[in-house]
């Protein structure tokens, strides 16, 4: 498999509505972008057919964000508008100019009540052929600690890949979580909690060996190998909790035949709950 993006990003893409929250995600994608040299462009999409008076207007508004947010970027910000659907058009926009990264903020200003997560950074994830940065926190400092989640595959290891090269100052910590069959049936059988630890490590230890490979094959090696019991999709944004992970790494699986990546329930709940940053990274093209 051969990705179709470089890592690290040449050319990194912000997605901006304007709002205080896409401000977030501009500042960390010129972060990103001043320590990688890379180009940094910051698109809004405007509705189709709006006032040309407007559309100046917004243009302006553009303008002053990527002022504030990525003032700091060495190579200097661009700024465009497009018009259209966001998701369909900002995937439009990464194609033209050739992106690398694609960064959006976890919501804008009008995120759905109870939806973790807008709309638009999930469809973008579902779409895109290039690793998604999804922004929850300020850029207020560099990533300091990153838990890539891993797996078996050689999706996981290559979004792994992805994720390290992306922060090569921060921590790393590979975090594999080991399913232990039947644990549920096992409780209602009333097997004691000292028979279910003991379970637990068993199957815990088996999968060690697979994943200290996998860290062996990433550069730099992460600094710890974490494997633990559980469900992936629950326990990966409940360790990135209690590590205090600035930001979580996960893969996605292959595409359906509409080019849209089939999510797994793991990198659905990464998106919707982690309390941090989460870089999606596609599966290569074949």
């Amino acid at each position: 498999m051969i990705p179709v993006y470089s890592v690290p990003p040449r050319r990194v893409l912000a997605a901006t509505d304007l709002s205080e929250y896409a401000g977030q995600a501009v500042g960390r994608a010129a972060a990103l972008a001043a320590s990688h040299g890379a180009r940094v462009r910051v698109v809004h999409v405007l509705p189709p057919g709006i006032d040309p008076e407007l559309a100046e207007f917004a243009g302006e508004l553009l303008r002053s964000q990527a002022g504030r947010y990525a003032e700091d970027s060495g190579e200097g910000v661009e700024t465009g508008l497009r018009s259209g659907r966001p998701g369909a058009a900002l995937l439009d926009e990464a194609r033209e100019a050739d992106a690398d990264l694609l960064v959006a903020g976890a919501h804008g200003a009008h995120l759905r009540p109870g939806a973790p997560i807008g709309g638009t950074p999930e469809n973008l994830v579902r779409a895109s052929r290039i690793p998604v940065l999804i922004v929850r926190r300020p850029a207020g400092a560099p990533y300091r600690r990153v838990l890539l989640a891993v797996d078996d595959s050689e999706v996981s290891l290559a979004a792994a890949r992805a994720g390290t090269a992306l922060t090569p100052s921060a921590e790393h910590l590979a975090l594999r979580v080991s399913i232990v069959l039947g644990e549920r049936l096992m409780l209602q059988q009333g097997v004691d909690d000292a028979g279910l630890e003991q379970l637990r490590r068993a199957v815990t230890e088996q999968d060690r060996p697979g994943v200290e490979r996998l860290a062996d094959a990433l550069a730099p090696r992460p600094d710890r190998v974490l494997v633990v019991p559980g469900r992936a999709q629950d326990t990966v944004p409940e360790q990135a909790g209690n590590l205090d992970a600035d930001l979580v790494v996960v893969g996605t699986g292959t595409r359906s035949g509409l080019g849209y990546a089939l999510l797994g329930s793991v990198a659905q709940h990464v998106m919707a709950w982690a309390p941090c940053d989460v870089l999606v990274v596609p599966d290569a093209e074949r």
